[in-house]
């Protein structure tokens, strides 16, 4: 009888540990190294393997559309980081650009965009 629940609880054993050896821990990613978000900082994100989940550690700026990167102003709907020390989680698929909007500080690289 104790051999007929053996198999599905090893069973399941099994599942739970093949499960939590697959689960990802999320990476939090300062962005500009040691030099922080600062000027020339454009290109930081190139050669790192970022994955959605993974966390951005910055300074002020503005998450925008591609758009908006391209041309460094921000014209559409953004969402504005302030405290100097905001924690942005990457969500799944895609590219999420951010800007300095503050004038002229985009078109010295304060700009990134990351693929997650």
């Amino acid at each position: 009888m104790a051999r007929g629940t053996m198999v599905p609880t090893l069973l399941v054993l099994l599942l739970a540990v093949c499960y939590a050896t697959t689960v990802v821990h999320a990476k939090e990613w300062t962005v500009g190294d040691n030099k922080g978000w600062s000027f020339g900082v454009s290109g930081w994100e190139r050669g790192k393997h970022i994955q959605s989940g993974d966390v951005l550690g910055e300074n002020s700026k503005d998450q925008v559309g591609e758009g908006d990167y391209n041309s460094c102003r921000v014209s559409g709907p953004s969402r504005t980081y302030t405290s100097g020390n905001d924690h942005i989680q990457l969500a799944r698929g895609g590219k999420a650009f951010f800007i300095c909007s503050l004038p002229g500080h985009c078109q010295q690289g304060m700009k990134i965009a990351v693929t997650a």
